[in-house]
């Protein structure tokens, strides 16, 4: 067997990083957490630990050798000479390997201390000192933690460790989250997009960054944000919305070049399209989030899902459905207090008065359409930047859930 020091380090983080990602998914919505929860958290800590080791012994390995070996003794010195006469990479690669200890995890994070101050934050440094009391409490023949304790170290710190990684080793580093990539190469993209007088983009990823740090939802190495948590969804959208309006794409052929959003208490999304003045509504399920390649001048994507959803007893008869679906068709009229009406008569009635009588005060009012398909209902993009084919993603996207589609966008872009 042969694996190197950094794909060894990456390996084990990569993974710590899944199996943690998948307890929490696994957990979210139970009252109790069973014995197999356990075992994939007890996972995700030891295959944390053994990668963040490796990784800051990388850093250091790249300074100098001698920094992570544990003592110059006589295994070291010769294998040190086997290296030389043979030109091997490393003493690792020499007959004396296996004789040779290098450094523990807590002189690890020392030696960083010292040797290369500032790279490690002291918020930081003391998450990965109680990261290592979990992983020995592991090591028992029995464990007790305390839940609380453990989610207080894993919080912020997948994304703060790859983050430190990816400054500190460099491109040889892939990173788990591309967002991660950004945040550590934050002052060069942001100097390229003046350079290149690329504002609006430049903006568009500020407001990303800050949406992802506020929902502690970040993007996947390959650029993918998924929520399916309207209360995160709301956070998130109203963060990007503070700067940007959107044009939109629907599944079946409307479209709109200044959308806003609204997400409402009962768990719907309304679509505001102030071209045409019309709002569409669905009942949310999942909103994908695009990241673009960070130096293109293309704009991020969301791609809204809807549930199946139901209208009131009184306005079933209603009910428009065609080959797109089915939909609820309405007006609100404007005053003191908005008046929504869905019956077909009333709606022409008031068309007619419109239209017809000289008395009558027309007053403010628009349409309204609500989605009742569970769907890859549209795709959104920011104002003012490129975007793709949307119709090509939502005729892909037909008979696809939100879920299969976030799988198949991570497996291909």
């Amino acid at each position: 067997m042969k694996i190197g020091m950094l794909d060894n380090g990456m390996d084990s983080l990569k993974k710590g990083f899944a199996l943690y990602l998948d307890y929490t998914e696994s957990v979210k919505d139970k009252s109790s957490i069973d014995k197999e929860d356990y075992l994939n958290l007890k996972q995700a800590i030891l295959s944390m630990h053994h990668g963040i080791e490796i990784l800051l012994k990388c850093i250091l390995y790249n300074k100098s050798e001698f920094l992570i070996i544990d003592e110059i003794d006589n295994n070291y010195k010769s294998a040190f000479k086997e290296k030389i006469e043979n030109r091997y990479d490393s003493v690792f690669q020499t007959s004396k390997a296996t004789k040779i200890h290098t450094i523990t995890y807590e002189e690890s994070l020392s030696r960083i201390k010292y040797f290369i101050p500032n790279l490690i934050s002291s918020k930081l440094e003391e998450k990965l000192k109680e990261l290592n009391t979990l992983r020995n409490a592991l090591t028992h023949a029995e464990v007790v933690i305390n839940d609380e304790n453990i989610n207080k170290v894993f919080d912020g710190l997948l994304v703060e460790v790859d983050i430190l990684f990816a400054k500190a080793i460099g491109e040889d580093y892939k990173v788990a989250y591309g967002y991660s990539e950004i945040k550590a190469n934050y002052d060069k993209y942001m100097d390229y997009f003046t350079s290149h007088r690329m504002e609006i983009k430049k903006k568009a990823i500020e407001v990303l960054i800050k949406a992802q740090e506020k929902t502690k939802i970040y993007a996947s190495n390959n650029g993918i944000i998924y929520i399916d948590d309207i209360a995160l969804a709301k956070k998130f959208l109203k963060c990007i919305q503070e700067d940007f309006h959107f044009g939109m794409d629907i599944y079946n052929g409307y479209c709109s070049g200044d959308t806003t959003i609204k997400v409402t208490d009962d768990g719907h999304i309304k679509f505001w399209t102030a071209d045409n003045l019309a709002e569409y509504i669905i009942k949310f399920k999942s909103v994908i989030v695009m990241v673009p390649d960070i130096k293109s001048n293309e704009s991020p994507v969301l791609i809204f899902e809807s549930y199946e959803d139901y209208v009131e007893d009184e306005n079933n008869d209603f009910v428009y459905e065609d080959y797109d679906g089915r939909t609820l068709r309405g007006l609100c009229i404007q005053g003191e207090a908005n008046k929504i009406i869905y019956n077909p008569k009333d709606i022409s009635a008031f068309y007619d008065k419109c239209q017809y009588n000289g008395d009558f005060t027309i007053p403010d009012f628009y349409c309204i359409e609500r989605f009742l398909c569970g769907q890859i209902f549209a795709c959104l993009n920011f104002q003012n930047l490129n975007y793709g084919n949307f119709h090509s993603i939502l005729r892909f996207a037909s008979n696809k859930t939100g879920k299969q589609l976030c799988e198949q966008l991570r497996a291909y872009l």
